[in-house]
């Protein structure tokens, strides 16, 4: 079952896949309020889940999760006793990944910005300049005579 959804003028790409279930409207609108509280993390294009029911296995429910965004893709697998409780789990690995790449983009952006405060574009460049200034200042250790 493919669905597409409009979310703050971005079109989004929902597309569902039953595995050992039948479709239900309950699914299609829980799987799309889940995927709604992502959007604030990042810009999302499209989003396979699959949702699965295995009869034999001990954790019952499977979910598989794909969303496609700039920059690579996030994915995320969990299992469950109930359907519900695998979607939870899926979201809760997804925003968790969604939230690390965004802070280790603040954290580079704030680097840039503090680098380029002090007026240099490397912290190479600025490891460089302290080791000169150490060698050019009139450090020398009382223990060695200099010839």
């Amino acid at each position: 079952m493919k669905l597409k959804n409009t979310i703050n003028g971005n079109e989004t790409n929902i597309s569902l896949c039953y595995r050992g279930l039948s479709p239900q409207a309950l699914w299609h609108s829980l799987v799309e309020a889940e995927i709604r509280k992502l959007r604030h993390l990042a810009s999302i294009a499209s989003a396979r889940i699959t949702l699965e029911r295995q009869r034999h296995a001990k954790s019952a429910f499977r979910v598989l999760a794909i969303l496609e965004v700039p920059g690579p893709d996030f994915h995320a697998e969990a299992r469950d006793y109930t359907l519900r409780a695998a979607l939870l789990k899926v979201v809760h690995n997804l925003r968790r990944q969604m939230q690390s790449r965004k802070n280790r983009q603040l954290a580079r952006l704030k680097k840039k910005a503090r680098l380029a405060a002090l007026g240099t574009a490397s912290p190479f460049i600025i490891a460089g300049r302290a080791a000169v200034g150490r060698l050019a200042g009139t450090q020398c250790n009382p223990n060695f005579s200099r010839v």
